[in-house]
């Protein structure tokens, strides 16, 4: 029983070839504080998500009319440049779009959120709607307030990524978001993702192929789950966060450990996790990223799970 205890049906899914062969690397742009996380960048990353010149010009005149506090939040949702240029600083900080907590509204929509928000991120049209209720181009639909722009974005990515979930059937929406769901629909300006298990003998692979394309400025959503030990229920994916960002390898020496979150030796290598359920972003030392299950501030990250399952690479 202990063997079977440590056991995860994507491990099964692995074995039955839902695991594609190799993990992509491609030649995804870097991107940081200095250049694609600032008024330029976002203009780069409007054209690179598809909107014609007007509506680029639009938003070129309208980001420098913001408030300094707003124009970060349209042009960095995710509080990348800021958490990147600090040397230190909470470990766990809330995450808010527009005033409105970016918390996922329901148990099932841990998945939208975390697609809503790399979307965003990604598209700077998108976040300025969310933000500030301001439609360049093709107008989303009305909403008062920013939360319940967040609560609609959420329910249009939770139809798109249940759509063929099961073949010509839809994904039965109690489940929340597939990973070839969530992979099909996953955009981050103009790059596309794929879907890889995270287990055995390939999880370091997988896992640094994310931590180098969050480094590169292309964040990764990863679905996260238990094992056999807890059950049946707690051995599938169960929840879904975002690598919002990584130091770059620095290969630092030593033995990891953690301290609330907080690389605990000089020089660690850092991540940042976008967690729904808490609408807060964890920094994490990223050798541990692997270890939830014997770290509790990752397991907090993780959403209170203790693996990370299932990832989602950028696409070459």
């Amino acid at each position: 029983m202990s063997a079977l205890g440590g056991l995860r049906l994507t491990s099964l899914a692995a074995l039955l070839g839902a695991r594609r062969p190799g993990v992509p690397r491609p030649a995804h742009p870097a991107t940081g504080p200095g250049t694609a996380l600032t008024v330029a960048g976002a203009l780069d990353r409007a054209r690179a998500a598809g909107h014609p010149d007007d509506v680029v010009a639009a938003l070129a005149r309208r980001l420098p009319g913001l408030a300094p506090d707003v124009q970060d939040e349209v042009v960095d949702p995710l509080g990348r440049a800021a958490a990147l240029a600090r040397a230190a600083g909470p470990a766990v900080r809330p995450l808010a779009l527009g005033g409105a907590r970016a918390r996922q509204v329901d148990g099932t929509t841990c998945g939208s959120s975390v697609l809503g928000l790399l979307a965003a991120a990604g598209d700077p049209v998108l976040a300025l709607w969310l933000v500030t209720g301001t439609a360049l181009g093709a107008a989303p639909g009305p909403s008062a307030d920013a939360a319940g722009r967040w609560r609609g974005l959420q329910r249009v990515v939770k139809a798109r990524t249940g759509r063929g979930g099961l073949g010509p059937f839809p994904w039965p929406a109690a489940l929340g978001t597939p990973p070839w769901g969530a992979a099909r629909t996953a955009r981050y300006a103009g790059v596309r993702y794929t879907h890889r298990v995270v287990d055995g003998a390939g999880a370091p692979a997988v896992l640094d192929a994310a931590l180098d394309a969050a480094a590169r400025g292309v964040p990764v959503p990863l679905f996260t789950g238990g094992d056999l030990s807890g059950g049946l229920a707690a051995a599938v994916p169960r929840h879904v966060v975002l690598l919002t960002a990584a130091d770059a390898d620095r290969s630092p020496s030593g033995v990891a450990r953690s301290e609330d979150g907080e690389a605990a030796r000089r020089g660690a290598r850092r991540c940042w996790v976008y967690e729904p359920s808490s609408g807060t972003v964890h920094r994490l030392d990223a050798a541990l990223l692997g270890q939830g299950a014997r770290d509790a501030a990752v397991r907090r990250a993780l959403g209170g799970w203790p693996h990370v399952v299932w990832a989602l690479l950028p696409d070459a």
